[in-house]
Order: C-alpha cells, then sequence, then structure tokens
C-alpha cells in the first residue's frame, strides 16, 4: 500500500505529465506508474520487457515512465540491461517521514545511547524501519554520564511487567550502607541526574521511596495488586531532581540578581517556580514549593552568588552554614 508521501509525488508526476507530454491518456499512466512503484518496492528488481508486456506497451513507454519516476526523487538504478530496481535500503514505508522528522529521530536516537543498551537496540530498529539512510541530526543534546539501564540486569523484565501492571513485588537491595528485603508498590523507572531508579510507594503506606536500579540484586513478582496513586504524574512533572517526596508543602523565597535574572526569566529551575516580582534593578523575586530543602539546595549553591534565600529562616541558616563551612576548609 503507497504512502501518503507517495501520493504526493504521484500528485507531481501527474502535473509534470501534464506539462510535457500531450494526447496522453493519463488515467493509464498513472495506473502504470502506481503498479511500477509498488512491483520496485515488493521485488528486488524488474524488468522492463516484463512490464511492456504487462501494459501492452512499447519498450520506449516504460523507459520514459522509468526515467520520469527518478526525476521526481524515487532512487531508481539500473545494475543489469533491461532491469531496474531500488537504490539499496529505500522503500516506499520509509517514505512517511519528512527530512525534520527523520532528524527528529536521530536525534532522539542519540539520546537513546545514552540511557543503556535496551533502549539504544530498541531506537535502532525503529530507525531502521523507517529511516532509508543514516540521517545527521542538526540538534545535539548532552546528557549527564551515570549508569545504564543494561541487558545484565536480569530482573528489568520483571520491573516493566510489574509497574505495567500494578504487580506489587518484593526485592533484595544492597548498599555499602546496608542491605534488606523490601515489598514495595513499583510506580515508575525513573532517570534523574545520570542514575536509573525504581520509584515505589511502601507496601501499606503513604510515603514513596526511590532504590537505585543498580542497587537491586533481585526482584519477585507477588500474586497482588495495587492501585497507583492518583497524582503519580503530577509529583513527577512538578520534579527538578530525585530529592521530591509525596508531599510538596515548604513554601520558600528567593532573590534572584540582575546578573542571572534573564536566566529564571527563560527557565524554570525550582520547583512550581514563579516570578512574583521583578524589581526596579533588575533583581527578581521568586516563590517556589519544595518537598524539603534538600530539593533546592544544589540549585542554590550552582547559583551562589547571585540567588539569595529570604525565606523560610532554617534554610537560610542551612546555606549559610554551609558555606561557611567550606570557606573555613
Amino acid at each position: 500500500m503507497l504512502s501518503v508521501r507517495c501520493l504526493q509525488y504521484i500528485y507531481v508526476l501527474i502535473l509534470y505529465s501534464n506539462m510535457t507530454t500531450k494526447n496522453t491518456s493519463y488515467d493509464k499512466k498513472v495506473f502504470r506508474l502506481f503498479f511500477i512503484l509498488n512491483q520496485l518496492d515488493s521485488r528486488k528488481k524488474v524488468s522492463t520487457g516484463e512490464l511492456a508486456r504487462e501494459f501492452n506497451v512499447s519498450l520506449r513507454t516504460v523507459q520514459r515512465d522509468i526515467v520520469l519516476l527518478n526525476t521526481t526523487g524515487f532512487p531508481i538504478i539500473s545494475l543489469e540491461k533491461g532491469y531496474h530496481s531500488f537504490m539499496e535500503g529505500f522503500s516506499l514505508k520509509k517514505m512517511m517521514l519528512t527530512k525534520e522528522e527523520a532528524s527528529l529521530l536521530s536525534f532522539l536516537h542519540d539520546i537513546s545511547k545514552s540511557l543503556g543498551e535496551k533502549f539504544e537496540d530498541s531506537f535502532s530498529s525503529i530507525l531502521k524501519k523507517v529511516v532509508s539512510k543514516e540521517q545527521d541530526s542538526a540538534f545535539y543534546v548532552k546528557l549527564p554520564e551515570g549508569s545504564k539501564i543494561s541487558k545484565e540486569y536480569p530482573f528489568i523484565k520483571n520491573l516493566e511487567e510489574a509497574v505495567k501492571n500494578n504487580v506489587k513485588i518484593e526485592l533484595q537491595y544492597k548498599t555499602p550502607e546496608k542491605e534488606g528485603d523490601y515489598k514495595v508498590c513499583p510506580l515508575k523507572i525513573i532517570f534523574f541526574d545520570g542514575f536509573w531508579y525504581l520509584l515505589s510507594q511502601v507496601d501499606g503506606k503513604e510515603w514513596i521511596i526511590k532504590f537505585r536500579l543498580e542497587n537491586i540484586i533481585d526482584v519477585s513478582l507477588l500474586n497482588e495488586y495495587f492501585i497507583p496513586p492518583r497524582n503519580l504524574s503530577a509529583f513527577l512533572d512538578q520534579s527538578v531532581n530525585i530529592w521530591f517526596t509525596e508531599k510538596r508543602d515548604k513554601q520558600v523565597v528567593l532573590k534572584v540578581d540582575k546578573e542571572a535574572a534573564r536566566y529564571f526569566k527563560q527557565q524554570v529551575y525550582f520547583p512550581l517556580q514563579k516570578i512574583t516580582k521583578e524589581n526596579r534593578d533588575g533583581s527578581l523575586r521568586i516563590e517556589t514549593t519544595i518537598c524539603h530543602n534538600e530539593e533546592i539546595l544544589r540549585i542554590i549553591f550552582r547559583w551562589i552568588p547571585y540567588v539569595h534565600v529570604v525565606k523560610p529562616r532554617d534554610l537560610k541558616i542551612e546555606v549559610e552554614a554551609i558555606v561557611n563551612g567550606y570557606l573555613g576548609k
């Protein structure tokens, strides 16, 4: 079956024929063009002689049809006299993408490489199906280097199944500091700041916990089900790093100096960030709602000396203590 893009090409062919040919039966000509394209797509090569006999036309007529298709963008080659084929790797099925769409897919493929073999292999398979040749994207993104999902993790499929089907699990978890077994409700497999985590809800509790994937030793699916929290997507969307929790209720007010103001106007750095005032000197008053101080401490340190804590007092004292401790060393 021909794609939408292919129909667009045929429309061009009709216009081209109309401009260059007189006294032609256009319905027969278009039928031939469709037939030739389908034959080229379904067979390795087609014979000019066979096509001429199929249509009851001269060899010269079929040759003109081939030239016309080639002229309008179909990569048809002739490696053997009297026989034609699509250029290696080309398919009508691969004409559904624009150059921009193909470039975007290539861009996303580059991102998938940073996430691990599972994602890279899946995306490579997609590219082979929809892009006729390697596309070089105009875009580039730098993801933080860290842990990747590997095929060597035997529990990944179990985790995926548990998350999709809302099945409770028992997992063995081991870090240099602690080791133990946990019964949890797996909510999502998430990626933050270069590391993969299993976002879970402790069985029978409302609070959530994150497990680093590389520290999970084993996973067992249970014959028990759970209902995920309704606000799951909301608190994931509101998060800016891994330090979020299920409860976001602490109000913070910050002052951003004029030297950094334009960045905070263009990008959201803090959860639920709002610019509540633009001062005459070019500085900003920003309000945010956080889960706890740890969620924004690293962001504040990144922007020192241009970001100042106005309130709450405990956050201001904590920032000052960490800075003074650093300077003291």
